[in-house]
């Protein structure tokens, strides 16, 4: 499964992203998915949470909407309805109070005159006649009469 390079001649470093486990090699590989070489030419090294590698051999941040959880991953991902990625995208949030998210990844605040009581939110709710969105966007206030 690794990616082998050759060389011509003996006693040569083996190109970036790659390595070889013995010395005087004359063949180096690629790191598995989930890893990317250590920087010393000999060995791999997992991606940390957060990061992913594909077959290249190289870690890489996970995009901004996506997460992985655990050392060693080979994809990142989305978070379900009503959470959002966590600052470290390493795992995902629940929606604060007045705040939904229905599938895009991102906790979004409720539209104007419509509210949330509860974390992890899928959508928002409006309020009964009467009454109004508070300032929190977590709840309903009467309205002030005229």
């Amino acid at each position: 499964q690794y990616q082998i390079h050759h060389f011509q001649h003996h006693n040569h470093k083996c190109p970036l992203n790659t390595f070889s486990s013995h010395s005087g090699a004359t063949e180096c590989d690629t790191c598995d998915c989930g890893a990317e070489s250590d920087g010393s030419g000999i060995g791999c090294q997992l991606c940390d949470p957060g990061f992913f590698s594909t077959s290249d051999g190289v870690c890489q941040q996970c995009p901004s909407s996506r997460f992985s959880s655990h050392s060693g991953s080979c994809e990142c991902f989305t978070c379900g309805p009503g959470t959002e990625v966590n600052d470290q995208q390493t795992g995902c949030d629940l929606c604060e109070p007045g705040f939904f998210s229905n599938d895009e990844g991102f906790c979004q605040a409720c539209p104007i005159s419509e509210f949330t009581t509860h974390s992890g939110a899928t959508s928002c709710d409006t309020c009964e006649c009467g009454q109004q969105v508070n300032s929190n966007n977590d709840g309903c206030e009467l309205c002030n009469p005229g």
